[in-house]
């Protein structure tokens, strides 16, 4: 009787040995299948993956301590290329695929999706296309499915999905077509939900309310039509909301009732949304972007705007949005960026804006009605980069005094207004400014001499205004000065009672100018012929002068102009 036990047991551990010898060189052998279809930079795979070595040392490769069978095949950032074989399905116990960032071509075997316990596939920014196996959304054990930055086509898979356990599904940056199907709310457990950059339309499925762990949703740049489903706002663990450049339409509706959010990122701009910004958009408590520019918003800023007290960034540009400005903005300290342009509001600048002591970009330009003066406080915000206020009706003076304080000062476009006084000499303290376009307002006295200490200057538009020449002074000085910005590019002083002569040291301004617009400027003399020197020209200006001379061979032979 032992002898027989014995020996059953004996059978089964040849058996057993056999078996696992058999399944460890079918692990071999697909990934020798997978090799050869495989190139490598200095053929490094080849020469590492060997036959005299076992499978579970070769890079790459992680094996199971107890079976050695292959667990996990990672080989990202490797700049392989060639096809993924279907053989890759027959490891049975592989748990993480990661090819990413490489050149692989070519589809993505129906096989993949079928493996019994894979957990992650990850083979995004490659070139594979063709259309993603449906098997992949039948797989009970997937958690992790990203294909994002690749070439795939064709339609979602239409028929219900059984993801369980499916956390990321991101499938950005592909040419994927079709509707995003309502199955996709079966998926309970995702937490990041990627369709950007594709062509999908239709409408967003409400079922998405039903991911109650969805932490980002991202479906930026694609065809979807229809409204945003209210239920988004209701999914608690939701934090970052991208709907931006498609043809969304309708209202933002939140729902009635207490709204519990931890939404911090919220942009639906470049759509075509209408109606106001809902009156109980304070439940958003944690918002900290808000984006609504390139929509049909109407109606006014609400009044309790502050009650986002985290906002760091509002755009509402390109809308249709009228009133006044709330003063209540001015009591988000952490706004950063305030970006209102191309609106219909109007009234007075508030000075409380000038208590946004975080703040880099202010922009208010082309709202036509805006009037008064502009608050002096905010020529005081240190950490302003950008101040905006083009085509309006402002009136007043630039403030003059040493308050001008803004040394990360960029940008700053007063022009087509109606603005009066002079330009400040303290307008230099700005030393990073870059482009200064304060054309078409009423502005007088002279240009003045110390302009060249703007050394990062790239644009200077002071034509429209009434500046004249020093009384003292027949040539033009001020171009003495400029001739230190050595990164100028577009200079216009035309349409200015300027009434002198050009310096010969004009042509010691930058090479880099390429735009110089003098014309209706009472410019009399002769055109020096050191204007030749400036040999990046390709716009130069002079009409309407009373220059007593033709225009120097110098600048006629230029092949630029």
């Amino acid at each position: 009787m032992k002898k027989n036990i014995l020996l059953l047991i004996l059978l089964f551990l040849i058996q057993f040995s056999v078996s696992l010898s058999s399944s460890n060189e079918t692990d071999q052998q697909a990934l020798l299948a997978f090799q050869n279809l495989i190139t490598t930079p200095n053929h490094f795979l080849a020469n590492n993956w060997t036959k005299n070595t076992s499978f579970c040392t070769w890079f790459g490769v992680t094996c199971s301590p107890k079976r050695q069978r292959v667990v996990a095949l990672a080989l990202p950032n490797l700049q392989l290329q060639g096809t993924i074989t279907p053989s890759l399905a027959n490891l049975s116990f592989l748990s993480i695929l990661n090819l990413q960032n490489n050149n692989f071509h070519g589809g993505i075997p129906y096989g993949l999706g079928q493996m019994p316990r894979l957990r992650v596939i990850d083979v995004k920014n490659n070139q594979l296309n063709g259309s993603i196996p449906t098997s992949l959304f039948q797989n009970r054990r997937v958690q992790v499915i990203s294909l994002a930055f690749n070439e795939l086509s064709g339609e979602m898979w239409k028929r219900p999905w059984y993801v369980p356990e499916l956390r990321v599904l991101d499938l950005g940056n592909n040419s994927l077509m079709g509707m995003i199907p309502p199955s996709v709310g079966n998926a309970t457990k995702m937490m990041y939900f990627s369709m950007s950059g594709n062509r999908v339309s239709g409408n967003i499925p409400k079922e998405i309310g039903n991911l109650s762990q969805l932490a980002d949703l991202s479906l930026t740049d694609n065809q979807l039509t229809g409204s945003i489903p209210a239920e988004l706002f209701n999914i608690s663990s939701l934090l970052a909301i991208h709907l931006q450049y498609n043809s969304l339409s309708g209202p933002l509706l939140l729902d009635k009732g207490n709204i519990v959010s931890n939404l911090y990122f919220l942009s639906i701009s470049h759509n075509q949304i209408s109606g106001c910004i809902p009156s109980n958009i304070c439940q958003l408590t944690e918002l900290q972007v808000f984006s609504l520019a390139f929509n049909n918003i109407t109606g006014d800023l609400p009044r309790n705007i502050d009650c986002l007290s985290k906002l760091e960034q509002l755009y509402i540009g390109d809308n249709l949005i009228k009133g006044t400005i709330p003063t209540s903005l001015g009591n988000i300290s952490t706004l950063q960026y305030l970006d209102c342009m191309d609106n219909r509001m109007e009234g007075q600048i508030p000075p409380e804006l000038g208590k946004l002591s975080n703040l880099r970009k202010l922009s208010f330009d082309n709202n036509s009605n805006l009037i008064g003066q502009i608050p002096e406080a905010i020529f005081n915000i240190s950490s302003l980069e950008v101040i905006s206020f083009s085509f309006n009706n402002l009136s007043g003076r630039i403030p003059t005094t040493t308050g001008f304080h803004l040394p990360n000062l960029k940008e700053l476009y007063l022009g087509h207004n109606q603005l009066e006084g002079e330009i400040p000499l303290f307008i230099t303290n700005a030393s990073k400014l870059q482009i200064l376009s304060l054309d078409d307002n009423s502005l007088k006295g002279t240009i003045p001499n110390n302009l060249g200490n703007l050394r990062k200057l790239q644009m200077l538009l002071l034509d429209i205004n009434q500046l004249t020449n020093e009384p003292t002074e027949r040539e033009l000085r001020f171009f003495d000065s400029l001739a230190d910005c050595r990164m100028l590019r577009y200079l216009a002083v035309g349409n200015n009672p300027l009434t002198g002569v050009l310096p010969n040291s004009i042509g010691n301004l930058s090479s880099t100018i390429q735009n110089f617009y003098i014309a209706d400027a009472h410019i009399n003399g002769l055109i020096p012929t050191s204007i030749g020197n400036m040999s990046g020209l390709t716009a130069l200006n002079l009409s309407i002068n009373k220059l007593s001379r033709s225009i120097p061979s110098e600048i006629v032979k230029s092949s630029v102009l």
